[in-house]
């Protein structure tokens, strides 16, 4: 492996020197041991529209997915400079740890296939996702070998020692998410980038940066490098993780770690340098691993300025910049930072042949991929999409005669404004089309009817986040109201599934509608007479429930 420490002969030092100009960043740093991987700018991304409905100034996504090394993402700048140092230069393995869908892993894959080493990876179970799926699946069809535990809590009792230990079995071990003090100097050139950035007019200097909040180590690596470079900012660290890793004085700790390791490399820094770091709390949902509402409609409001954003991580991160605008809590300009590595990433064609017998099993016993499901994308109504204020919630007008057994007002005022664009019929009322709805819904299963809450909350209040209107669905004139829904039919998905559930509901109560029947080309139910004498009712009469019976999905009798 001499050849790696060739790459921090001070001749390699100097050519890395003049390749990081455009980068801003000092002779010292550009100097720091590196494998050279990152060599120009990742490319920052303005979204006008988007900060215009959310009420800021301007708003930039930082696109180190774009980044070429290790299909991109946060964890290329960790390793160009950690893979560089002893005692992983020339370390023919090393050890690492995460989730079974960890990008870290898939990252420390990428570096293993790129510089002829191996990976010893011990992984622990989460929530099947596509995206889960397909990290593992590189994990196991590079030069990797598979070692499987049923969680974090089982890891770390039976190996102990890859959480408190720099070596295992022989093997350096590289910590969660790369982040060791030369990691986190790595990604301290990122804040130096970004100054230079500013410099030439690519964007203002950002009042905040949100970032996802993880092991710590991007987020201590940004508020270092952004201190050193003078951009005077704050990093809203979004916790990703539970609060026992995710904790501010961990960040702390890993600047002034980073500091350290910094000042005696040749570059004079000390922690108090470094910009403020606020943890952000109330994104994390139900675990670490798990996408929230929250995180599911960043990740579309993002998907629809062509910015790749996923769930676990970084949606959760843009899910409280969303928050924050709609609460008036985030300054004019804002920085997103996004982390996310490209994808898809290239697996071998039997690459579950390598798994662990135990994990092979667990998949095949686990439901189905999470594609991100239905009801934890409605979920949440308004707060699902974060740019919603409290004020759209009312200002519904009466209705005296509303009565209501499942639906709210304004859940009748969603339909009836939905009925003329897609019933498709002018003599129907959208409120006799609600009530019927409603009577429909009276019998159905409490988690159905959960379900179509969701879906109207969705409706009425994505228009802002998802089709760039500051008005909700019901104050829209109905042309507007029909390119808001043909918009979310377009994206396909579980947006497309939601504007569909929506036309069903208002056709089934467009159909109970006697008064909708002649524009729908419908005659009614058929008379005696044209049903003719061997069509008697009374044959029929064996298919009747005795009179008051109740629905079986009301608790009656079958």
């Amino acid at each position: 492996m001499g050849y790696v420490a060739a790459w921090t002969s001070r001749c390699q030092r100097r050519r890395n020197v003049l390749g990081h100009a455009a980068m801003g960043l000092s002779d010292e740093l550009a100097a720091l041991p590196s494998l050279n991987w990152v060599k120009t700018p990742s490319p920052v991304t303005s979204l006008p529209d988007l900060a215009k409905h959310l009420r800021l100034g301007a708003l930039t996504v930082k696109r180190d997915d774009q980044l070429d090394a290790l299909h991109g993402g946060n964890k290329a700048r960790k390793l160009d400079v950690l893979l560089a140092t002893p005692p992983f230069t020339d370390a023919p393995a090393w050890a690492s740890l995460g989730a079974i869908g960890s990008a870290h892993l898939a990252a420390c894959t990428a570096a293993a296939q790129a510089l002829g080493r191996r990976v010893e990876a011990h992984l622990f179970f989460e929530p099947l996702s596509n995206g889960v799926l397909e990290n593992l699946a590189f994990v196991a069809s590079g030069p990797t070998t598979l070692y499987y535990y049923g969680s974090r809590i089982e890891l770390g009792l039976r190996r102990r020692e890859l959480l408190t230990s720099s070596h295992v079995d022989g093997v350096p071990v590289i910590p969660p998410g790369g982040t060791l003090p030369p990691g986190v100097a790595g990604v301290a050139r990122a804040g130096f980038e970004l100054a230079e950035q500013i410099r030439q007019g690519v964007l203002e200097a950002p009042d905040v940066v949100y970032c996802a909040l993880g092991t710590g180590g991007t987020v201590a690596g940004l508020a270092l490098g952004l201190g050193l470079a003078g951009v005077k900012t704050e990093v809203r660290a979004v916790a990703t993780v539970e609060r026992l890793f995710t904790s501010a004085r961990t960040v702390r700790s890993h600047v002034a770690a980073a500091a350290r390791w910094l000042s005696a490399n040749g570059v004079p820094t000390t922690a108090e340098q470094a910009v403020r770091v606020h943890v952000v709390r109330g994104q994390l949902g139900a675990g670490y691993g798990i996408p929230t509402a929250q995180s599911l409609a960043a990740v579309e409001v993002l998907q629809q300025e062509g910015v790749p954003i996923e769930a676990v991580y970084t949606g959760k991160a843009f899910a409280a910049l969303l928050a924050d605008a709609s609460s008036g809590r985030t300054p004019q300009r804002v920085l997103f930072w996004n982390t996310v590595r490209r994808g898809p990433l290239p697996p071998a064609p039997h690459w579950r042949e390598k798994l662990p017998a135990r994990l092979n099993k667990r998949i095949d016993g686990a439901a189905s991929p999470v594609r991100v499901g239905r009801r934890v994308v409605l979920g949440g109504g308004v707060a699902a999409l974060g740019a919603v204020a409290v004020a759209r919630m009312t200002g519904y007008p009466a209705l005296p005669d509303w009565t209501g057994a499942v639906l709210a007002r304004w859940e009748a005022h969603v339909l009836a404004a939905a009925t003329p664009v897609l019933a498709g019929v002018s003599s129907v009322d959208g409120l006799v089309v609600a009530a019927n709805v409603d009577r429909f819904l009276v019998t159905m299963p409490r988690a159905l009817q959960l379900e179509i809450h969701q879906l109207l909350g969705l409706v009425e209040h994505g228009t802002t986040p998802l089709g760039l209107r500051l008005s909700r669905f019901t104050r829209l004139p109905p042309d507007a109201r029909e390119a808001f829904l043909r918009s979310l039919n377009a994206r396909g998905g579980l947006m497309a599934e939601a504007c569909r559930g929506l036309r069903d509901l208002v056709l089934m109560g467009v159909c109970r509608d006697a008064a909708a029947w002649r524009g729908i080309g419908y005659a009614g139910p058929w008379p005696k007479e044209a049903l003719g004498p061997e069509n008697d009712d009374a044959k029929y009469e064996s298919f009747r429930a005795p009179s008051g019976t109740a629905p079986k999905s009301a608790g009656g009798p079958t």
